[in-house]
């Protein structure tokens, strides 16, 4: 039997951990989503947050999702009952700005083809959990003002 070991990609620059996006913008013709964020996100390498927006290229809008997960009789992240929704990231993205507030991201993930976030999500005075799976073809493209 062969052993193949899938080594974990080392070239990260930027994160998204801590990261408010307070804005969501979208290219449907040029298949683009465009994360603008508050106070930017962290330089990995130099332990910093910057300021720039998130441009992620080849997004499939049939095949990317957001799972909102709104927690009940228990604190929102915390393991118990739930009720939820499923929905196209293009609705979410059209919703975005009128129905939540930001977008605050506790983790991200990057494998072949998928870029996942996850999180809570303001609406209102509700904090909710969200999920948020995009599937691109393309680049991530992170830039930086300054």
């Amino acid at each position: 039997m062969a052993k193949y070991l899938r080594e974990k990609p080392s070239n990260f620059k930027f994160s998204l951990h801590d990261a408010k996006i307070i804005d969501i913008d979208y290219d449907y013709g040029e298949n683009r989503l465009i994360f603008k964020t508050q106070s930017g996100f962290i330089d990995i390498e130099r332990n910093e947050m910057v300021d720039g927006e998130i441009i992620l290229e080849g997004v499939s809008w049939d095949d990317s999702y957001v799972y909102i997960m709104e927690y009940k009789n228990v604190l929102t992240g915390n393991v118990g009952s739930f009720v939820g929704e499923k929905m196209y990231l293009s609705n979410f993205v059209d919703a975005f700005y009128s129905k939540f507030g930001s977008f605050d991201v506790m983790s991200e993930y990057d494998s072949y083809m998928t870029y996942m976030l996850s999180g809570f999500l303001k609406r209102g005075s509700e904090e909710l959990e969200a999920n948020i799976e995009i599937f691109y073809n393309g680049d991530i493209i992170y830039n930086v003002r300054g």
